[in-house]
This record gives structure tokens, C-alpha cells and sequence, in this order.
């Protein structure tokens, strides 16, 4: 895993070769390896320990789906993607049981520059490979919930409709309420309180909305002991939300600002909440480091702004960097009030 590599496993010869010509021109660094059979793929994975295992949906000897399925068995640090045929969202939320992204054919430049960049950024994060290998072994996690995706199905669109995001919100009564509850919450700093999911929308913006959707499902399991945990956590971060938004009203910071520095708080603990899904997690308990790292890397793996991700990245660190963003100065002050450590720097300074 120390250099990167890349798998990709399609049975049209047309499609390989068409990635492999446009990933020699400007991807010499990365070692790149071509099967059209996929028990050929399987069985030479372990002396690859690719980067990334890009597999097509719909193969003559099999199907990606369980083709990354049993990669994820042989190889969980990689990162797995699967390429679909079609657009139809029933596509891409099959597909995500066993991939970390879905995406369309053929492979676009763009997307394969994105993919090459977030695998790269994620590599860097100082993650021990046992916890890499940890996250990747995880049955439900992470995989995104079935509602966030279907949204971000819907932005995803040229121009998505308000109306459509609100109606899937609705589908879920106590999704409903729970995202209601957070944007009512005194963090975001409306005067009046609002019951319609649509003036929530209007107000916080389809983005935080998105991200709100993925913390209310992603914090409330349907499992007794995952709910359990998934409770506790939400506290914690609800708690911490408050305190963000305390030192947001002091510095009269943004919006924009305030809204991610409440979301870097809201999800500040994910880490936990994935490893007490994990069946060793009462035997194997993270560092308060560890968890910044673990929640930063499935940020990023998930799309979050760079803004969230570095925030939650540099939470616990004792000094921040001289370049650090205003939402991550907020949301390590918070944390720090929060433990009863006196600070005294403004946020909106280096």
C-alpha cells in the first residue's frame, strides 16, 4: 500500500484500454493493473494492495456488486468503486453495499481525478493500516444511509428541486423530527422556529441540510446497542454543537462559517459511533486523536467540504496550524471550553 496503485476489472477490452490510454498520459506514478476477468483480479489482489479496485456492475463471469464484496474481504483498505450503466438511482443504492463510490459509465477524466485525489488525501492521513483494514471489514458502515443518498441523488441534478428534498425528509417521520429538532436548535441562530421542512431548507441551505440528514440517520441505528451508542453520541455532539455555536455568536462570525464549524461538531465523533458498530469495539478502544482520524478519513471518503474535514481533522490538536481555517479554530476553542480548558485566542486570527 505504500505506493499507489489502482485495479480495474471490466470484460470489455474497449473500455480498459480506453483508461488505460487516458491514465498513461498524465498518471505514470501510479501502478495500474487491467483484468477482465475478475477471479483473475481476485487472485492477485493481495500482491497488489491496490489504492483502489474499480470494478464494472455488469460482468459475463459475475457481478461487481459481489465481486467488491469479496474484495472487501481480501483487501479492506482499498478504496472500491463501481461503475454502472444506467442512472437510475436503484443503480447507484445497490451498488453502495459494497462500494464506497457509484459511478457512471463510461469513467469521465473528472471523475477519475477526483477519485485519484481523494485516495491520495485519504492515504496521507496518519491512520494505522489495522484500523484502515478495521473500517473497511464494517457491514453497514461505510456505506451512506439510503435517504442521504437518494438526496444527494437529487443535488447532484443541475438544478434540484427544494420541494423533492423535502419530501423525501417527510418519508421518514422520525427523520423528520429530528431534523427539525436540530435546525429549531439554538446553534444556528434563527429568532423564530419553523415545523415545514421546506422553510428549513430555505434557510440553511440544500448543503447543510444534506449533512443534517446524514448525522439524524446515521447517529439513530434501528439495532438496540447501536441505537444505544448512536444516542449517547448524538448527545455529546449536540452538546458540543452548542458550544460552537456560542463561540459563533461571540465572534460574530458568518453564516457560511457557523453552519460548517455546527456540522464539524455535529459529526466530531463519528469515529466512535463506526467502531461501536464493530464487534470488538468494547475490547478495542480509540484515542481521542484516533477518533479525530477515524471521523476525518470517513469524512473525506464521503465528499464532506474540505472546511468540515480539516476541522474535525485538527480538533484535539494541542497547537493549530498557522494556516488553519476560522471553522477549525472554532471547533477546537469549543472543545476546549467545553473540557474546561482556558483559551484565550480569538479564532478569526492565525
Amino acid at each position: 500500500m505504500d505506493s499507489p496503485g489502482i485495479v480495474f476489472i471490466d470484460d470489455q477490452s474497449s473500455v480498459l484500454n480506453a483508461l488505460r490510454a487516458m491514465l498513461k498520459q498524465s498518471h505514470r506514478d501510479w501502478d495500474m493493473h487491467f483484468f477482465s476477468s475478475p477471479a483473475e483480479a481476485l487472485n492477485n489482489l493481495s500482491a497488489i494492495s491496490p489504492w483502489l479496485v474499480v470494478a464494472s456492475k455488469h460482468l459475463a463471469d459475475g457481478d461487481g456488486v459481489t465481486l467488491l464484496q469479496q474484495v472487501a474481504e481480501r483487501v479492506p483498505e482499498a478504496i472500491r468503486v463501481l461503475l454502472v450503466d444506467d442512472a437510475q438511482p436503484e443503480s447507484a443504492l445497490q451498488g453502495s453495499t459494497a462500494s464506497h463510490f457509484v459511478l457512471r459509465k463510461p469513467l469521465e477524466r473528472d471523475a477519475i481525478e477526483d477519485l485519484l485525489i481523494r485516495a491520495r488525501v485519504l492515504h496521507q492521513l496518519p491512520l494505522s493500516a489495522s484500523r484502515r483494514r478495521q473500517l473497511g471489514q464494517l457491514n453497514g458502515l461505510p456505506v451512506l444511509p439510503r435517504i442521504y443518498q437518494r438526496i444527494t441523488l437529487e443535488l447532484d441534478k443541475p438544478e434540484p428541486d427544494v420541494a423533492a428534498v423535502a419530501a423525501l425528509i417527510r418519508e421518514d417521520q422520525s427523520l423528520l423530527s429530528r431534523v427539525l429538532k436540530l435546525v429549531n436548535s439554538p446553534f444556528f441562530g434563527f429568532s423564530s422556529r419553523t415545523a415545514e421542512v421546506e422553510v428549513a431548507v430555505m434557510r440553511l441551505g440544500l448543503q447543510t441540510i444534506h449533512n443534517l440528514v446524514l448525522i439524524t440517520e446515521l447517529y439513530h441505528q434501528d439495532a438496540s446497542p447501536q441505537l444505544k451508542a448512536g444516542d449517547r453520541l448524538m448527545r455529546d455532539a449536540l452538546l458540543l454543537a452548542e458550544q460552537v455555536g456560542v463561540v459563533c455568536a461571540a465572534r460574530n462570525v458568518s453564516r457560511t462559517v457557523c453552519n460548517q464549524a455546527v456540522i464539524s461538531a455535529l459529526l466530531h465523533n463519528l469515529g466512535c459511533l463506526v467502531l461501536a458498530l464493530h464487534e470488538n469495539s468494547q475490547t478495542d478502544k480509540p484515542t481521542r486523536q484516533e477518533v479525530s482520524l477515524l471521523s476525518a478519513y470517513l469524512l473525506e471518503l464521503w465528499g464532506f467540504e474540505s472546511e468540515v474535514v480539516e476541522a474535525v481533522l485538527h480538533q484535539e490538536d494541542d497547537i493549530l496550524p498557522d494556516d488553519a481555517d476560522l471553522q477549525t479554530r472554532i471547533l477546537n476553542i469549543a472543545l476546549k471550553m467545553q473540557r474546561g480548558v482556558a483559551v484565550d485566542a480569538d479564532p478569526s486570527t492565525p
